[in-house]
């Protein structure tokens, strides 16, 4: 039905469906070929590259002399001083106390010099 007027739409003949049907298998066609040479793009940029890695490899010394450097070296912090040890003038003379980890076992002076060892709980 067609929207200025209540008349049926007249029916479609024989022609018009086939017609219809080649216009379809036309647009499927395009888009095959459009989306095939992309992709065939792609694959020829890959072996372009894998080519290009193979000249590479087959004329230059092994193993390599030196390394290509990157385009954008990493920055490296500078290195914190490292602190030195303190003294201790209240106890012995000479007696240091180096800085501990936050887990390392610690001793009393009543203990001396024994190890210290954790049991696993």
């Amino acid at each position: 039905m067609t929207v200025t007027n209540d008349a049926p739409e007249p029916p479609a003949t024989a022609e018009d469906r086939w017609q219809h049907i080649e216009d379809r298998l036309a647009a499927i066609e395009r888009r095959i070929r459009e989306q095939s040479s992309a992709a065939i793009a792609t694959i020829d940029t890959c072996l372009a590259r894998l080519d290009a890695l193979r000249h590479d490899l087959a004329h230059q010394p092994w193993p390599p002399q030196s390394f290509p450097t990157p385009a954008d070296p990493p920055t490296i912090p500078p290195k914190q001083p490292a602190r030195a040890p303190t003294w201790n003038s209240s106890g012995p003379t000479g007696h240091r106390h180096a800085p501990t980890a936050p887990d390392a076992p610690q001793h009393s002076p009543a203990v001396g010099h024994q190890a210290a060892v954790r049991v696993p709980a």
